[in-house]
């Protein structure tokens, strides 16, 4: 009997796809929405992180507010520029 590997992260059931069938908006140059996985280079370190929200400054640029999928990192935002690397969330398929 294969063992059944651990969740790292907790999901809620209630997962925003019975919400909306419409992909995530995206605004930014790099195309990343809430739900995406980013890599982040933050002065050198490089960690990955779900986001979890954009929020547009005054000046014009985004900033993501992240969860880092490393307990040891304490950066909770990033901007677009400090993104090097995306992977978006799969849009849920549906049938017909």
């Amino acid at each position: 009997m294969p063992d059944v590997q651990p969740a790292l992260m907790e999901v809620p059931e209630s997962a925003p796809v019975a919400q909306s069938r419409e992909a995530p908006k995206r605004v930014t140059s790099k195309g990343i929405a809430a739900g995406d996985i980013v890599e982040v280079d933050k002065k050198g370190r490089r960690f990955h992180a779900l986001v979890t929200e954009l929020a547009q400054l005054e000046s014009g640029r985004f900033e993501l507010n992240v969860r880092p999928l490393d307990s040891r990192i304490s950066w909770r935002t990033a901007s677009v520029r400090e993104v090097v690397g995306v992977w978006r969330k799969a849009r849920a398929i549906t049938a017909v």
